[in-house]
C-alpha cells in the first residue's frame, strides 16, 4: 500500500484517453472519455490541497460526454415503422434507412381526401406535393381524361420539376390516403439532407418517366382505334 500514489489515477485516465482517441466509433470514444474524466477525479481530490479547478472541469467534461453518449445511443436504437410508414417506404424510399424515412415523414402530414376533392387546379402552381399511398386521382385536361394516379405516384411531380403552372386538373376519384409536403418546407429539408434529396429526385424522375410512358402508350392506342 505504501507504493500507491494518486498519480496512478491520472496515468489510468490518460491511458483511457489514448484508447478513446484510437477508436473509430464516436459512441465508444465518448464513453472512454467519460471514464477518463471520472478516474481522474481522485487524483485531484487526494492532493495535499484539493485541485478544485481541474476537478470541476473533469466533472463538466464527464457530464457533457455522458449526455452526448446518451443521445448517440437513442439515435442508434432500432426504429419501428407503422404499417403506413412501412408502406410509404416500400413505395418511394426503399433506399433510405427507417430513421431517415421517419425524418422526411415528420416534415409532412398524413391526409385523407374524399372523392371529388381537387388536388391540382389548372392555371395554378401547386404549393404542396402529394404521395399517394391508397386511392386514385384522375388527371383531366379540357374535359378529356389523361389518366389515373394510384399508390406510389406523386401528384404534381412534373409541375414541381418544371416550376410552371398546371395545365391539367387533378381530382380525387377514389378516397385517397396520402403524405402531403409543403414545397418550401420540403425544399429546405432536402437541401440539408443530400442523401434524402437524391432518393427523392430519383423517385420523382421515375414517377415522371412512368407517366410519360403511360401517356405515349395511351396515345398509340387511341391512334390505332
Amino acid at each position: 500500500m505504501g507504493f500507491f500514489t494518486p498519480d496512478y489515477f491520472i496515468h489510468a485516465a490518460n491511458v483511457l484517453l489514448l484508447v478513446a482517441y484510437s477508436v473509430r466509433d464516436v459512441l465508444w470514444l465518448r464513453l472512454f472519455a467519460v471514464a477518463a474524466s471520472v478516474i481522474a477525479i481522485p487524483f485531484y481530490v487526494l492532493q495535499p490541497t484539493v485541485l478544485w479547478a481541474p476537478l470541476a472541469w473533469s466533472v463538466v467534461f464527464a457530464a457533457i460526454n455522458l449526455f452526448q453518449s446518451w443521445l448517440l445511443f437513442i439515435e442508434r436504437r432500432p426504429v419501428r415503422l407503422t404499417a403506413e410508414e412501412q408502406e410509404i417506404r416500400r413505395l418511394a424510399f426503399q433506399d433510405l434507412p427507417p430513421r431517415k424515412v421517419l425524418q422526411v415523414l415528420s416534415i409532412g402530414s398524413w391526409v385523407t381526401i374524399d372523392a371529388g376533392e381537387r388536388l391540382i387546379e389548372r392555371g395554378k402552381l401547386p404549393d404542396a406535393m402529394f404521395l399517394i399511398v391508397h386511392g386514385k386521382v384522375r388527371i383531366t385536361k379540357d374535359g378529356r381524361i389523361l389518366g389515373n394516379l394510384s399508390a406510389g405516384e406523386i401528384v404534381g411531380s412534373a409541375l414541381i420539376l418544371n416550376g410552371i403552372p398546371s395545365t391539367v386538373d387533378a381530382v380525387v376519384e377514389e378516397p385517397v390516403r396520402a403524405m402531403r409536403w409543403q414545397l418550401g418546407t420540403l425544399d429546405k429539408y432536402l437541401s440539408a439532407n443530400p442523401e434524402t434529396r437524391n432518393v427523392m429526385q430519383r423517385h420523382l424522375a421515375r414517377d415522371l418517366a412512368a407517366k410519360i410512358g403511360r401517356l405515349v402508350t395511351d396515345s398509340r392506342s387511341d391512334n390505332l382505334a
